[in-house]
């Protein structure tokens, strides 16, 4: 077994494109909810390698999220075909290495996996948070937007990482504040109210973004008329057999609100200077 330093592993990523690498302890990670250590994706972890490619803030800004998706697509196959290559790496050395996509596989909950009730909504989450492994790695800090932010590209990157048996050498989580003072964009912009003061609502996000419905689906019969009633319109203005087959086709979303909003990102500043 080589002895592989952290520093070789990172110019093998950078130079496949990657724009950010951070390494992070796999013992040690930032957790979402619900909780999913690397260790128990692999109990021999030593590290957990992240990435992340820059969108194209020509593709964020343009008019048709579609496009958005487009350039999604791409920088989600340029990380998991680093992943790949790197964990093919490894594992010839003799460690241990797990690609983690940065679209999907993903974890279907229809039960809060701490209490068993059932949500109202089913929560699609990673294998493992790619954004709390990137904190950990110091690669930046989650806003207000409930997004990663990282110093040079704001929200505008995408995630992928590799779970490993490699003791590569750790780089420092870093307390930052990101967020503008007293800024509220993202807030302001979201189209279904999910961010308030301070607090983010997974479930009309979610529902927005993977289906562009801005009610939830009614829990109490007096919520079934407004809801009927938006149905009613999106059939009228959108063709939803067609959008269900572009979901399940081309992974299509329907909401950037927050991303498109966000004014972070020391990269992304002659640009975010000009008006959207």
């Amino acid at each position: 077994m080589s002895d592989i330093s952290s520093g070789a592993i990172k110019e093998l990523i950078l130079s496949e494109g990657v724009d950010l690498v951070g390494v992070a302890e796999a013992d040690s990670l930032l957790l979402g909810y619900p909780p999913r250590p690397a260790t128990a994706l692999m109990p021999t972890a030593r590290s957990v390698i992240v990435m992340a490619v820059a969108h194209s803030l020509g593709a964020v800004r343009a008019p048709g999220i579609m496009l958005w998706t487009r350039n999604k697509i791409q920088t989600s196959r340029l990380l998991d075909r680093t992943a790949e290559k790197v964990g093919r790496f490894l594992e010839g050395e003799g460690l241990l290495a797990l690609p983690i996509s940065a679209d999907k596989p993903v974890e279907i909950h229809k039960r809060d996996p701490e209490t068993g009730k059932r949500l109202p909504h089913t929560r699609v989450v990673s294998h493992l948070s790619l954004k709390h492994a990137a904190v950990s790695a110091g690669m930046g800090q989650i806003g207000r937007s409930n997004l990663l932010l990282t110093e040079e590209f704001g929200p505008h990157q995408r995630l992928g990482g590799i779970v490993t048996e490699a003791p590569l050498e750790a780089d420092s989580a870093r307390v930052q504040d990101l967020c503008l003072p007293g800024c509220k964009r993202c807030q302001e912009a979201c189209p279904v109210g999910a961010l308030r003061n301070g607090q983010y609502e997974v479930d009309p996000c979610f529902n927005y973004w993977s289906l562009g419905m801005e009610r939830m689906r009614p829990r109490r019969a007096n919520e079934l008329p407004p809801f009927f009633t938006m149905l009613y319109d999106h059939w009228k203005k959108r063709d939803l057999l067609v959008e269900t087959g572009q979901i399940f086709i081309t992974d299509v979303d329907f909401c950037i609100a927050c991303m498109k909003a966000c004014p972070v990102g020391t990269r992304w500043e002659p640009l975010l200077r000009q008006p959207s």
